[in-house]
């Protein structure tokens, strides 16, 4: 098995799909497709593509730190006695532990994402 992994964006599989869990969940009838891609043999460190649909929601990290690239879409991060930011494609951005806010898509978003546990 090759130890270089490439993302090939136009044959990701099949995604497994999912929502905000109803507790967090604050607008819009989201839904969340992620394909994994990658983990460390000890599975602490992972990477994939994610897409979330138009809506609101609670983000809460808890003790993981994430690294995300915004591929495409327009979402607005608020942390949690913070000025909101809008992300969009080319944007780079890391939720360190602790991170609580809220995750608005204004359009539909995709990003890489990199977590460690």
């Amino acid at each position: 098995m090759s130890s270089f992994i490439r993302f090939d964006f136009e044959n990701l599989g099949t995604p497994r799909i999912g929502a905000p869990l109803p507790e967090r969940a604050i607008e819009g009838s989201q839904v969340f497709s992620t394909w994994d891609i990658d983990q460390a043999n000890t599975g602490d460190v992972r990477t994939g593509v994610w897409e979330v649909t138009p809506g609101a929601y609670r983000s809460i990290k808890g003790s993981t730190w994430e690294l995300c690239v915004i591929l495409s879409g327009v979402s607005e991060i608020t942390e949690d006695g913070q000025a909101p930011i809008v992300v969009k494609a080319g944007d780079t951005f890391v939720m360190k532990p602790g991170f609580e806010g809220t995750w608005r898509v204004i359009e539909t978003t995709r990003k890489i994402w990199v977590t460690k546990d």
